[in-house]
């Protein structure tokens, strides 16, 4: 699967994640992406720091259902109560994307305090 981590088949599957979650992070990347392979190595461990209180997913968009906000990669799009709150496309200038990342997590979530529910 390459840079990718989860699957979303369907709208249906959307929509289930969504549902079961408070506030979801969806990273669509391309294998032909050059800049989505930074851009993941940058997102996980953010999306790790957080991963108590929110789900991330990092998704192909070569086998993931097309999303009308995402028109090219990489694209971030969060929602939260299943309601589209963010898209980012692209971080930025690369000095500055880490920040980037770590500001969109921090407007929509806590980090997660070991031992503490989701």
């Amino acid at each position: 699967m390459g840079i990718a981590k989860g699957v979303i088949r369907s709208n249906e599957d959307y929509q289930s994640v969504l549902a079961a979650n408070r506030t979801v992070f969806l990273l669509f990347v391309s294998e032909t992406c050059p800049a989505c392979s930074s851009a993941v190595q940058l997102f996980e461990p953010i999306a790790k720091a957080y991963e108590r209180r929110v789900k991330s997913l990092v998704l192909d968009t070569a086998t993931t259902p097309r999303l009308e906000q995402v028109t090219g990669t990489p694209t971030l799009v969060t929602h939260v109560d299943g309601k589209l709150k963010e898209v980012v496309k692209g971080f930025g200038p690369w000095e500055t994307q880490e920040q980037t990342i770590e500001a969109i997590f921090s407007r929509y979530a806590q980090p997660g305090v070991s031992g503490e529910p989701a």
